[in-house]
């Protein structure tokens, strides 16, 4: 491993602050370790813009590709969290990239959710409006479809604006298995052991899938590894990258 290598790293599902300042922590790690460290806002996050129009997973892979040509970023190393994993996943699965190595952490490959809970959640996204209407409702509707979307596992669906709603849908409804197949560059799965919003299960089965992969499990904490406990993501992430 040389310093002077370039990282893209990916943000999740996050409100309200912009991706460089959830995660300074890792990016200051990396830097202190010669990387240079990209952390765009994704369209409809952080100081980004919303969209117009509800977005795919397609014009997220697009939006990082055009972000690299811009910013002329050769042989990147691109960790992802969470929904910017899939992100990830559908770029170096559609594109000739020259991509050196990829990082996931608590990212979706497979759905969290059990399928009754997400037949629960469309149902709920389509009735909503009408059910909020009745008489005496309107008054608790936002309280009432928070604990619905909490029960359906889909609070970021709740707390998302405008075409926002429709992009998660559109996100989470995708599936991604072929391309985990399709990954040809050496991946790194590191995971929190209590990560409640996407388990450990779902990181054993993206390494059964996802070739030259290797998974880390790092304990005592949870979804947000990136944020909680930079040191030792980092730490695994160096030793991953002086083994290839």
């Amino acid at each position: 491993m040389k310093n002077g290598q370039t990282i893209l790293l990916l943000h999740g599902w996050i409100r309200g602050k912009n991706a460089r300042t959830t995660y300074h922590k890792t990016i200051e790690e990396f830097e202190k370790e010669g990387f240079t460290v990209f952390t765009p806002d994704m369209p409809g996050f952080g100081e980004a813009p919303i969209p117009t129009h509800p977005l795919t997973l397609n014009d997220y892979s697009e939006f990082l590709r055009s972000f690299i040509n811009t910013h002329n970023i050769k042989s990147p190393i691109l960790i992802g969290h969470s929904f910017g994993g899939r992100v990830i996943i559908k770029y170096v699965s559609s594109q000739t990239t020259d991509v050196q190595a990829i990082v996931l952490s608590g990212t979706p490959g497979y759905s969290p959710v059990k399928k009754v809970k997400w037949v629960a959640f469309l149902i709920i996204s389509k009735i909503g409006k009408i059910l909020f209407m009745l008489p005496g409702l309107e008054k608790i509707a936002d309280r009432i479809r928070g604990w619905f979307y909490y029960i359906a596992g889909a609070r970021d669906f709740y707390r998302a604006q405008g075409p926002m709603r429709q992009t998660f849908k559109n996100i989470v409804g995708e599936g991604i298995e072929e391309g985990m197949k399709k990954i040809k560059v050496p991946t790194l799965l590191v995971w929190g052991e209590e990560d409640s919003i996407v388990p450990v299960r779902i990181a054993h089965r993206m390494k059964e899938t996802i070739s030259q992969s290797k998974l880390t499990i790092i304990p005592h904490v949870g979804h947000k590894v990136l944020i909680d406990e930079s040191h030792m993501f980092v730490k695994e992430v160096l030793s991953f990258l002086q083994s290839l």
